[in-house]
């Protein structure tokens, strides 16, 4: 780690007294007290030698920024050696009384009485500090009882070399005077008994101070650091205070050495000096631990006092605590003041109970939290809760200060400090050279205050809270950002609504924070029922379904519920125009009906909501705003990151950009982790923020363009990708708008997807994609442009698997008569047209011509490409089964056993053309009659495909068909009828009732149940 570098301290450090070397912006949250040792200085003691470094104002303040800790030094006559004072003439029980009377003053001038404190000592300054805590703990008097803030807010001491048990090297005289005259000359040096005393082992002092302290211990958090290097007094080397002097072993306390001799324990040139980590660590622990502790301690102590100041009251005046007015008079208030309780709304006497928000809430408070924070999208109810807990909390305290600050952006804030300084008549308020801000979080803050409750509403812009305010700022207006301004008090409770979880997280801390959530069913069905008065005549399906279909969200059903009443219809009907298209739903959304209950300057309709939700987005974070106007023109749920992603974006820009989306509570995760969802109705609400834009079309051509570029040609090896993408691919295929800007990349989508849902079996999806396809390349294009001759192919295919064979015929001699032409024979696509056309040939009973274009095609693949290349493979594969049906099995079962052999070396075996010779190698078997070799074949044929390609699969049917066929021949026909019964009914659902395979199978299983139990020896055809 860098080494620190000198810097020159802002403030002179006071010889004597505090010093505040470090104040955090905004104010601190906990005092953090340096006290410097035997003959020590405020400043000197924490300085190193080499680099002057004073690490408390220099290295300590980044480590504990988090916890705004302010860091102060205490100076005091502890010199044994003085150049212009002498020597000190004070006594340990003086420094103890000037400790506690200076802080407790700086501490109230500065309006922390209640602050947590931690001290940080040295050496006999570690003395001091117990002395001084046990002089506050002992004070009781009316007059005096401010002094006791000390020993209450003390939270923590880390002692640095103190002699708890005073030390065993000897006389301490002596080596003072050793100490002395290492360092100065013999003229110079003056001891102090009483000192120099309190110092050594066994002295009475010492050990009047050890045992005090030591009932004190378990009241606050201890770390000991010794010493662990001796000091070089005059050639022998000394431990100053040893281990078990400045460590003893305490239970429940921390111990710990420094690698420096005593008077260099506390100085540290960098973060990297030794010891130093620890001791920043222990700080830094401290200061983020200390509000609760200090919390309740104060809530006790007042609790102690009030009790304490009753009874004198009664003992004085008997009766009098009865009247209440008389009480607050003699317990120290001039006049009663009547709670303040600034709410602009009445309560909703149909509010929805939202029981785990509202015990989340309780549990935070039980929990000592002084801020909570409810976030969550735009209508769902963050701001209802807020209004009820409101007043909820004025019943359990009717004494409470109570306050709503709009807090949307700037002006509306400062408008509401100013409205509570005007009512709590704060000094200044109405003028304009006063800081308001300033004077009602002080106010907020004092120490004596009622208990409050300040509800910070829709704080959903990070820069109105966390930006300083530009250099034009006049001398009465705020230069801190607004954040600063938020009061945190043990008496009071900030309960804060955002539509941004960042701001709740940073406003109020992780572990405060409430994520309000859609409501639950019977919650969302009883407040339509209380916003509906025809509620009782509503049909409860219908009801449920319109609950679904507002996705349970507060705002929105409040919404219906009142379009319903005002225009006098039912339910039904609404859920008829609700259904209808994404456009009259985005029109029934966006009707702003009023609502008393909200903000007068809130949105009541939910499309209006969101939009300012969309519009803050696009100020803070437009990667965003773009990514999320991207995601609502495309399929709303499983969106992979990498299709939201441009070629300029950093890792950090992606994941801030979707950070940002799902703080606002607008996408979220998919359950798999990889991709993400839009509700739809935040989809629908984003389309209609588009179209006010008029950018719909934008992002329409930019989702053909990304998803056109990313979606793959739909062979078996890209299957999973294109899975993850054909639902954004039908998305953007509805946009015809694209097709005139970008005609080849949508027809290239159209192909692709085409060819994907041919290879799945869905052939009705992939006629249509395929058909759509050659018509737009055929008309942008031509008929012999080579992306129009690969969609008639393709559809030719789908032809040819829904058993359209004139049509596939047609097609296919077009594309091999133009390839011919344009192409060549030997071109990979030109035979793939000819196998293509022969399979046909063969579903045609074309036999003979059939096998003459299937052998050209092989020997032209086998003299061109090799032996193992997919298309020599394929058309050897389709030249067997055409040996199969002119009765020539060995030649089938010599070409089969070659082509799979080489698809399981060149394609693996879950391979689709693998599984293909496999199935084909078997029929060869069957018509053999070798059943056994068969059957293994198949099942394993069957269960890799039913693993693959899954059961409704047309060619897991085919293996299924087959392999009922073998069962039968073996003579096991239960099971052959129960898997032809599969085959049918699986068949007729995809492939439809007149589809010739759905036709064959029916037939055989017609055949089986009524020749059951008789031995048929009927010729069956096999599929391919």
């Amino acid at each position: 780690m860098a080494m620190a570098t000198p810097c020159t301290i802002q403030k002179s450090i006071n010889r004597f007294g505090l010093t505040e070397v470090h104040t955090p912006i905004g104010g601190g949250h906990v005092d953090v007290v340096f006290i410097h040792g035997l003959n020590g200085h405020p400043h000197h003691t924490w300085t190193s030698e080499k680099y002057k470094i004073f690490w408390p104002a220099q290295l300590l303040p980044p480590i504990v920024e988090e916890e705004k800790a302010c860091i102060l030094v205490y100076g005091y006559d502890a010199d044994v050696t003085s150049f212009t004072d002498g020597a000190s003439k004070d006594k340990m029980h003086n420094h103890a009384e000037h400790l506690v009377a200076e802080l407790c003053a700086n501490r109230r001038r500065r309006k922390a009485t209640q602050r947590p404190i931690i001290f940080v000592a040295h050496s006999l300054g570690g003395l001091v500090v117990k002395s001084a805590l046990i002089y506050s703990s002992e004070i009781r008097g009316n007059y005096t009882e401010h002094l006791r803030s000390i020993f209450i807010s003390t939270y923590g001491v880390l002692f640095l070399g103190t002699p708890h048990k005073g030390s065993d090297v000897a006389k301490w005289g002596s080596r003072l005077e050793w100490i002395c005259d290492a360092i100065l000359p013999s003229s110079l040096v003056d001891t102090q008994p009483q000192l120099i005393d309190a110092l050594k082992t066994n002295n009475e002092t010492l050990q009047t101070i050890d045992r005090q302290f030591s009932q004190l211990t378990s009241r606050f958090h201890i770390y000991f650091f010794h010493e662990g290097k001796p000091t070089n007094l005059k050639g022998t080397l000394r431990y100053i205070v040893d281990e078990e002097s400045a460590s003893p072993n305490i239970p429940d306390v921390e111990r710990a050495s420094i690698q420096q001799d005593h008077s260099h324990m506390c100085k540290f040139e960098n973060e990297s000096a030794p010891g130093f980590h620890l001791l920043a660590e222990g700080i830094q622990r401290f200061a983020g631990q200390a509000q609760e502790m200090i919390d309740k301690r104060w809530n006790s102590e007042r609790a102690e006092r009030r009790t304490r100041k009753e009874a004198e009251v009664e003992e004085l005046l008997p009766g009098t605590l009865k009247f209440s007015e008389n009480i607050n008079i003699l317990l120290g208030s001039s006049k009663v003041v009547k709670p303040l309780f600034l709410v602009p709304f009445s309560r909703d006497a149909s509010f929805i109970n939202r029981i785990e928000v509202f015990k989340d809430i309780d549990e935070g408070i039980q929990q000592q939290q002084r801020r909570l924070a409810l976030s969550g999208i735009g209508g769902v109810g963050k701001s209802q809760i807020a209004i009820e807990y409101c007043y909820r909390f004025r019943d359990s305290d009717p004494r409470a200060n109570i306050v709503w600050v709009h807090a949307s952006t700037k002006q509306r804030f400062d408008q509401a400090y100013r409205d509570i300084a005007r009512r709590l008549e704060l000094p200044g308020w109405n003028d304009p050279n006063v800081d308001t801000l300033r004077s009602v979080f002080e106010w907020f803050n004092e120490a004596d205050n009622v208990p409050w409750l300040m509800v910070l509403d829709n704080a959903d812009d990070i820069d109105t809270f966390f930006a300083r305010p530009d250099s034009t700022v006049t001398e009465s207006e705020s230069t801190l950002p607004l954040k600063d301004y938020l009061p945190r008090s043990s008496r009071g409770l900030l309960l804060i609504t955002t539509r941004d979880k960042r701001m709740s997280e940073r406003l109020a801390g992780r572990q405060a924070s409430i994520v309000v959530h859609r409501m639950s069913y019977p919650e969302a069905q009883e407040l339509l029922k209380s916003q509906t008065e025809r509620y009782d005549s509503l049909n409860t399906h219908d009801s449920e379904t319109l609950l679904d279909a507002l996705e349970y969200i507060p705002l929105a059903i409040t919404q219906a519920a009142a379009f319903i009443s005002q225009n006098y219809i039912t339910l039904t009907k609404y859920m008829e125009m609700f259904c209808t298209n994404d456009s009259e739903v985005q029109d029934l959304l966006d009707e702003d009906l009023g609502d008393l209950r909200r903000d007068s300057e809130s949105q009541n309709s939910i499309i209006r909501t969101w939009k300012l939700s969309f519009d803050l987005i696009r100020e803070q974070k437009p990667r965003a705003a773009e990514m999320l106007s991207l995601m609502a023109v495309l399929d709303r749920q499983g969106i992979p990151e990498n299709l939201l992603q441009n070629d300029t974006d950093r890792p950090v820009d992606i994941t801030t950009a979707l950070g940002t989306l799902q703080a606002f509570s607008l996408i979220s995760a998919g359950g798999d982790g990889r991709g993400y969802e839009l509700h739809r109705l935040v989809q629908l609400a984003t389309r209609k923020w588009l179209e006010m834009q008029g950018t719909t079309r934008k992002w329409q051509e930019k989702a053909l363009l990304v998803v056109a570029d990313m979606f793959p040609n739909g062979n078996f090896e890209t299957w999973k990708a294109c899975e993850s993408l054909s639902p954004h691919a039908e998305a953007v295929i509805q946009y015809r708008n694209t097709i005139e800007t970008y005609p080849e990349q949508f027809s290239d989508l159209l192909r692709n997807v085409a060819y994907y849902n041919l290879q799945q079996g869905r052939y009705e999806i992939a006629c249509k994609r395929g058909l759509a396809a050659y018509e737009v390349l055929e008309r942008i294009f031509g008929l012999e442009h080579p992306s129009t001759l690969r969609s008639m192919n393709n559809l030719a295919q789908i032809y040819h698997k829904q058993a359209r064979w004139d049509e596939a015929e047609k097609l296919q001699v077009q594309v091999i008569e133009t390839r011919l032409r344009v192409l060549k024979a030997e071109h990979p696509d030109t035979l793939s047209s000819m196998n293509n056309l022969a399979l046909t040939y063969q579903r045609q009973g074309r036999w003979d011509e059939a096998e003459k274009l299937q052998v050209q095609v092989m020997e032209t693949s086998l003299r061109v490409f090799k032996a193992e290349y997919p298309h020599t493979l394929t058309s050897m594969n389709n030249l067997a089964l055409t040996y199969q049906r002119q009765g020539r099995w060995d030649d089938a079962e010599k070409l089969e056993v070659e082509v799979m052999e080489a698809s399981l070396r060149a394609l693996k075996a879950e391979h689709p053309d693998t599984l293909t010779s496999m199935n084909n190698l078997a029929l060869t078997y069957q018509k053999q009659g070798r059943w056994d070799e068969a059957e293994k074949l198949q099942v394993q044929v069957f269960e890799t495909k039913l693993r693959v390609l899954k059961a409704e699969h047309p060619s897991t049917l085919t293996s299924m068909n087959n392999l009922a066929h073998t069962f039968k021949r073996q003579d096991r026909h239960s099971e052959a009828i129960a898997l032809m019964e599969n085959v049918v009914g699986l068949r007729t659902k995809r492939l439809g009732a007149n589809h010739p395979d759905t036709i064959d199978s029916d037939r055989w299983l017609k055949k089986w149940l009524e020749e059951e139990r008789i031995d048929c020896n009927e010729d069956f055809d096999m599929e391919e």
